[in-house]
């Protein structure tokens, strides 16, 4: 008989806050931060999270987040794995997944109307998406190394007028990106061409950014021979590089307009990107730190206080933060300068004549000012800001006093600082930024080392570096927390007020959860304490320690000092501490890493760092088994309730299941890829889990010595596990901070099942490196050969091949019923009609009459709506051309029809392309592609004239809208009383700022 099993599966991530795979977002209110494979939305005033937008059985960690320009709402979050996936902000939900990629996004960047996406990745390509088709246009190839930097470019289509009052806003025709491998790159959206690349840095450069317009004023660029006057429509960028530096460039509007010209210098062509000189930091960023990322957008604040801010991110833990001049300010200084010029000229005597000759150019660098630094309490992963000057996504109402920047740090938290106004340049180095908001409860500031379930299996302890926390296991909320040395190994007491820890300096500490304070303190070992275990019957406990010895400790009670002002009805009122008593010791030739007392009370088991196992007695402490096999020190080990059975984990990879009564090996497995970490037998069963370095979780058949179940979640390695007291739930700590319950399921589970879906994995990521493999391969000779920078967008999952299979499966189960419809009408036909008439139908296939019995050709649409967008293509491929004669068959009916115009359109335009060649050779399809030429052209006018009646019936309501609006807005003067008119008229101010009159 088969035996089966009960699956386990994965609940929310908590213990949290922010991980350091991705960038960060700000609206003023929320922060988005990436949180491993998940994106968690926090209020940074409360410190609460708000929601969590989680992909159901996907694992891959966040490694880029990016915010539509135009729906606040709607936001793109990329994954190592290279899918994408559009997230709304309201129902948390994934609306589409791009797939493209096949490395991890690095960046990602919306153009200015949203109606474009731009990922980079980890290899060097650039994909541009189309949100609203969800597909792929087209994937750029020109960097070698990781994309750092995208962005849009908007290029108006005529040189503006500087007399007229408005200008519609431009396309985004342009795309510049910035890689690893030093170059600068301006891509032409139109042409899908690189034309042209620029040396950026000498080094790897970190990011790219665009600084808002800015009023136009006299500039000239550095270090460059070529004229730099920019117009109202130039641009400034800025690149980061690893060598401490930051470079400025211009990029000319003109040029990119009207296309290169002879330079005036007669050497060759303008250029769109020049040079305009290099920005020094201060003075406190030492040379050669990187300069890992950089901001530049608006802001506005209370009192009509507006600007432009630029920051970067030096080093570890400073944000610089710079502003642009205004022209005031830069006139200013200009006049200054001139001053203090004349009085040198003059001390000097020199011809005053000399001061008319003074260059009044401005640069840019004249106009870039330091503002303040802002140092967070550790490394920092990513910053934002909270866009003030952006109405429409700027959350908090009324605009700030001041500016708020916010850090998602590379210790577990977030902060958000706030920046004073700017002032002048004098008093520039007194700003001093405030702390306004942090979020470091929910979680721990450094790897989880240990964890523990309270008895009743409510609560969960776990400890770290420095702090020791209190789940509540249902609500997942932290209730506690108090601080404690270096936590080695946490346990509850039986009374589920009281927990354990031991710590790496040799202290035993105990807390009391009421309270959250400290009771007791106990210098128990000169090492680490890498270990305790409470006696089965809960009055004491035993340590195992670094320093050779183990401790065997009796729970005590004794009161404490009452409080002068602490009193009750009948005197003082008396509490009573628990705390701990040394009863005995024993000295061990080697360092001590797990003891283990049985279930039963009989045996003590001790691991040592001699690799061996040892089992004594007890009550006598004299020495019964030795256990020896493991090649590295055993790291953990656990009994079964029946005391029949103990089972070690050691760094050599493997799990060891010996018999407790003679102590023989059952069975040796090599259970992880890395060292097993811990090791713990389930409740009432020879069920146990064991975790490891690898990152895995895995459920074990003591027994039959099988593999169960792995589950996969944690992004570092598992150093913490704990299993409830009835067998129900699993929680595990690991080094990515985070804590995570398994629980039990009643879905069965089959071995032979998990089998199969392991052998599925295994070869579809045998067939993805293969696929890789030859892709470098191809692209390498393409290279050389000096092919095109331009390529489709595809990849070729085991999804995709599935999508493929269920349309081939569809295709030829409609080509069967359509051939046994075609059977019985000719055989209707040869016969009597009296027969004919008493002649019933087929039987159709069991799937075609469970869809309401509908037809061949309306099942195959069915089948194609289900699979997404981004993969429809990637399905098609898959098609053989025989089957690909079936789907013109179909698409010729959907077209007379009119069914899913659009979709229909897509697929016929994909095979037309893909089997051009095939297609018009076979003259048995001539007819076909005739009569889909026929009803297509029907079906698209039908369409057309569909979206060109909506399209006029909303600006028909858009018009009337308005004329509402200004009907409300605006009453007739005469209308109103003749006192009332002449006030209006004579109170200029009012006459300009009237408001609504109703």
């Amino acid at each position: 008989m088969v035996r089966s099993y009960l699956r386990h599966g994965g609940t929310e991530v908590f213990g949290l806050i922010a991980s350091n795979s991705s960038n960060s977002l700000f609206d003023g209110k929320r922060a988005y931060v990436p949180a491993l494979e998940d994106v968690f939305v926090w209020d940074t005033k409360r410190g609460e999270r708000i929601a969590m937008w989680h992909a159901t059985g996907h694992t891959s960690p966040v490694t880029a987040i990016s915010r539509s320009p135009v729906d606040p709402n709607l936001f793109a979050v990329g994954y190592q794995d290279g899918s994408i996936r559009l997230w709304s902000g309201k129902s948390h939900d994934p609306l589409s997944i791009f797939e493209g990629h096949r490395r991890a996004i690095s960046i990602l960047a919306w153009d200015r109307d949203g109606g474009r996406l731009a990922s980079g990745a980890v290899d060097g390509e650039v994909v541009i998406w189309d949100p609203v088709a969800e597909t792929g246009l087209f994937k750029l190839r020109g960097h070698n190394h990781r994309i750092t930097g995208l962005v849009f470019v908007a290029v108006p289509t005529h040189i503006p007028d500087p007399s007229s009052s408005t200008s519609l806003p431009s396309p985004s025709t342009h795309l510049l990106t910035t890689s690893q491998d030093t170059y600068l790159k301006l891509w032409d959206l139109q042409t899908q061409h690189s034309i042209e690349s620029v040396v950026a840095h000498r080094t790897e450069s970190w990011s790219l950014t665009v600084v808002p317009h800015i009023p136009s004023v006299p500039l000239a660029a550095a270090d460059s021979e070529e004229s730099s006057e920019p117009t109202l429509d130039d641009q400034l960028l800025m690149t980061t590089g690893g060598e401490g530096e930051v470079k400025l460039w211009i990029l000319s509007s003109l040029v990119l307009l009207k296309g290169p010209q002879p330079s005036a210098s007669g050497d060759g062509l303008q250029r769109a990107i020049i040079g305009a000189g290099s920005l020094t930091l201060s003075t406190h960023a030492a040379p050669g730190k990187r300069v890992l990322n950089a901001i530049a957008q608006r802001y506005s604040l209370r009192g009509g206080i507006s600007g432009i801010v630029i920051a970067f991110q030096v080093g570890d833990r400073d944000v610089e933060v710079w502003r642009i001049r205004t022209v005031e300010e830069i006139k200013k200084k200009k006049a200054r300068r001139r001053k203090r010029e004349a009085s040198k000229s003059q001390k000097a005597s020199s011809n005053v004549a000399d001061l008319t000759s003074t260059d009044d150019t401005i640069t840019w660098l004249d106009r870039i000012h330091p503002w303040i630094t802002v140092r967070g309490t550790s490394r920092i992963c990513s910053f934002a800001f909270a866009p003030t000057a952006n109405p429409l996504l700027f959350r908090t109402g009324e605009k700030p006093n001041e500016l708020e920047v916010m850090l998602a740090l590379g210790n577990n938290s977030v902060e958000v600082f706030t920046i004073p106004k700017p002032v002048s340049s004098s008093k520039s180095g007194s700003l001093q930024s405030t702390l306004l908001h942090s979020i470091t409860l929910p979680g721990h500031r450094t790897g989880i080392r240990a964890v523990s379930i309270s008895f009743n299996d409510q609560l969960v302890a776990s400890g770290s570096n420095g702090s020791l926390k209190v789940w509540n296991i249902q609500t997942q909320k932290c209730i506690r927390t108090m601080e404690c040395g270096y936590a080695l190994c946490v346990a509850w007491l039986p009374d589920n007020q009281h927990i354990l820890v031991g710590t790496k300096c040799g202290k035993l500490m105990i807390y009391e959860l009421s309270s959250s304070t400290l009771i007791a303190t106990i210098e128990a070992h000169t090492g680490p304490i890498w270990s305790l275990d409470l006696r089965p019957d809960s009055k004491g406990f035993v340590t195992g320690s670094g320093d050779k010895s183990i401790k065997f400790w009796t729970f005590t009670k004794k009161t404490a000092n009452p409080s002068s002002s602490a009193t009750a009805f009948t005197g003082e009122l008396k509490t009573v501490e628990l705390s701990a008593t040394l009863s005995k010791t024993m000295k061990m030739s080697d360092d001590v890493l797990s003891v283990r007392y049985s279930p039963d009370s009989k045996f003590l088991a001790v691991a040592t760092l001699d690799s061996t196992v040892k089992v004594f007695f007890q009550d006598t402490l004299k020495f019964f088994l030795s256990l020896y096999g493991h090649k590295l020190p055993v790291l953990s080990m656990d009994i079964s309730f029946d005391s029949k059975l103990i089972v070690t984990c050691s760094a050599d990879k493997n799990v060891k299941i010996w018999g407790l009564d003679f102590g023989d090996c059952h069975k040796s497995i090599f259970a992880h890829e890395e060292s097993v970490m811990q090791v713990k037998f389930e409740s009432r069963s020879h069920y146990f889990w064991t975790v490891g370095k690898d990152k895995m979780v895995k459920y074990w058949d003591g027994d039959k010595f099988e593999n169960i179940q792995t589950l996969q979640g944690h992004h570092g390695e598992i150093s913490a596990l704990a299993v409830s007291h009835d067998g129900q739930l699993l929680i595990s700590g690991s080094h990515d901070k985070s804590i995570r319950v398994w629980i039990k399921t009643d879905e069965p589970l089959f071995l032979e099942e998990e089998r199969e879906k392991e052998l599925e994995r295994l070869y579809s990521l045998e067939e993805s490196e293969k696929l890789d493999i030859s892709i470098t391969q191809s692209r390498k000779q393409g290279e050389e050969a000096g092919d095109e920078e331009v390529e489709a967008v595809s990849k070729q999952t085991t999804e995709t091949l599935m999508a493929g299979e269920r349309i081939i499966e569809a295709l030829l189960l409609a080509d069967a019923d359509l051939d046994l419809t075609n059977r019985f009408n000719i055989a209707k036909e040869n016969m009597d009609p009296e027969k004919a008439e008493k002649l019933a139908p087929p039987a159709r296939n069991p799937i075609l009459v469970a869809y309401d019995n509908i037809s061949a050709s309306a099942y195959v649409l069915k089948v194609i709506q289900r699979i997404p967008r981004a993969a429809l293509e990637d399905a098609l491929l898959v098609l053989p051309f025989a089957q690909v004669t079936m789907m013109l068959t179909h698409i010729n009916y959907w077209a007379k029809k009119g069914c899913s115009t659009s979709l229909v359109c897509r697929i016929l335009s994909f095979l037309i392309r893909t089997h051009e060649t095939q297609i018009t050779v076979t003259a048995s399809l001539k007819l076909m592609i005739d009569s889909i030429k026929t009803n297509m052209t029907r079906s698209l006018k039908k369409h057309a004239d569909m979206v060109a009646y909506n399209v006029e019936a909303i600006r028909f309501v858009k018009q009337a809208i308005e004329l509402e609006q200004k009907e409300r807005e605006f009453v007739d003067i005469d209308l109103r009383p003749e006192q009332e008119v002449r006030k209006l008229i004579k109170d200029k101010h009012m006459v300009k700022k009237r408001k609504v009159v109703l």
